[in-house]
């Protein structure tokens, strides 16, 4: 309140003590102002109350004030001021205002003489309060959200942390979370869905539906009661509102956040603006994990080829040793070194030798399995590191990758081609620990290449420190 509008009601309260039955000045009052007798009926009303409220002077006077709008909302406080002789305060909605109104007991002689009833739009406080209220909400959710990828040890659950919070701050107990990941929806996470539904969602039941969410350029994708029927997966789950929110990052759809509940829910203003909210911001965090992951990926690569690389090789190894000394599981190493690169490099060129490397690098992955860790260790040698593989499994695909590569014409000529020797080594059959294994492996294929290049050589521990082809 301004020390103007204080002063007017400071005024009008001393200017209505001071006057027992006339009130010649009360149209000078800007503020909204009624007079009541003591058994509550209208005595007089001022210009701003009669252009306030839309009614005629003649049509209230001596009206009882429980008829006339807004003054009945106010009923109860009127006859407590009355009886209590005590000034009383209320906030009411009339209209589009939003009015505090004051009502105060006029006292002559101790004997209650009339109620004054001045009357304060607040609107525009009441206002900007809701929106401090609301930015405050939008802020805890934007740093809810956002503490799922801070607080997060493990980038592989930040999804399953971000689905759960989303869940609370929509007051909602169902969700799922879908990525596209070369062009397909891959579910990241799911919570308050039953099994069937989690089988239903892994299997893709819902992928049509989710091509048709990121063709829309709508912020989001609502089905109310008696919609979500259409879907059987939806119907049978009881879910009777649903709501798919894409997660953009730009103009492009990463995926897509899914809300649900098996009870009815308004869907409203307040409502859509909270889903937007939520679905910015998961975006933006996917986004994050993205680049967090594109940047592990980086650290753990080869540049050239698009491999692993030796750290990460390293690392992998110590704990599949772990493991297997754990469980007692062996595993296989093969060493390949492709036979003679220089002459490519001398005769075809840097980048032509850069080209074939790659080039095998492809072979390499494709011919491995996928429980296979393809690394290009230095230079023209590669290394594979096969769980769970005795040492005749690992010598046939390594011959069979060999072969592969044989086969290959190089740089788009078929006069161009590369041979490789490969040595392998399993654990703990040829070695105690990671660099004796490295060692047995890196024997096996220098044999290889003593004995003629263009083959696999197994390692044998022997008393004589041998070496023998498998």
């Amino acid at each position: 309140m301004t020390r103007r509008e204080e002063t007017n009601i400071s005024f009008a309260k001393r200017f209505f003590k001071s006057q027992s039955v006339t009130f010649p000045f009360i149209d000078y009052l800007k503020e909204p102002v009624v007079i009541l007798k003591r058994d509550g009926h209208i005595l007089e009303a001022n210009n701003a109350f009669l252009k306030f409220s839309g009614v005629k002077k003649k049509d209230i006077i001596g009206k009882d004030s429980q008829d006339i709008m807004p003054l009945k909302v106010l009923s109860e406080n009127i006859v407590k001021c009355k009886f209590d002789r005590l000034e009383k305060s209320e906030q009411i909605t009339f209209g589009n205002h939003i009015l505090n109104a004051t009502i105060t007991p006029v006292i002559v002689n101790e004997d209650l003489n009339f109620i004054s009833i001045i009357f304060r739009d607040s609107s525009a406080f009441v206002q900007l309060e809701r929106a401090l209220l609301k930015r405050n909400k939008e802020l805890g959710i934007i740093n809810t959200l956002s503490g799922a990828f801070i607080s997060s040890g493990n980038i592989d659950s930040v999804f399953t942390d971000l689905l759960e919070r989303a869940l609370i701050v929509s007051d909602f107990g169902i969700g799922w979370i879908v990525m596209k990941e070369d062009g397909k929806f891959a579910l990241r996470s799911v919570s308050g869905a039953s099994l069937e539904l989690r089988h239903e969602l892994e299997k893709g039941e819902l992928n049509t539906l989710y091509n048709d969410v990121v063709e829309l350029t709508d912020p989001m994708y609502v089905l109310e009661s008696g919609e979500t029927e259409r879907i059987e997966i939806l119907k049978k789950e009881g879910i009777v509102f649903f709501a798919c929110i894409p997660l953009r990052v730009g103009a492009e759809t990463t995926g897509i956040l899914m809300l649900a509940s098996r009870v009815e829910i308004k869907f409203d203003f307040d409502t859509a603006a909270l889903f937007s909210l939520i679905g910015n911001n998961i975006s933006l965090i996917s986004e994050k994990i993205k680049l967090f992951q594109e940047t592990q990926r980086l650290a753990l690569t080869d540049g050239l080829t698009g491999l692993y690389n030796v750290r990460f090789f390293y690392d992998m190894l110590n704990k599949e040793i772990a493991r297997s000394r754990r469980y007692n599981t062996l595993f296989s190493l093969i060493l390949f070194d492709i036979d003679d690169f220089k002459i490519i490099n001398d005769t075809q060129g840097h980048q032509a030798g850069d080209e074939a490397l790659r080039s095998v690098a492809s072979i390499l992955s494709t011919v491995s399995r996928e429980t296979d860790i393809v690394v290009r260790y230095g230079g023209e040698e590669f290394i594979l590191m096969l769980p769970n593989t005795p040492k005749t499994e690992a010598f046939t695909l390594a011959n069979r990758i060999r072969e592969k590569v044989e086969e290959h014409s190089y740089l788009e000529k078929e006069t161009v081609k590369i041979t490789m020797s490969g040595g392998v080594a399993t654990f703990p059959e040829d070695a105690e620990d990671s660099k004796s294994l490295l060692y047995a492996a890196d024997m096996a294929m220098y044999e290889a290449k003593a004995r003629g290049k263009k083959q696999i050589y197994s390692y044998r521990r022997v008393r004589e420190t041998g070496i023998q082809e498998a």
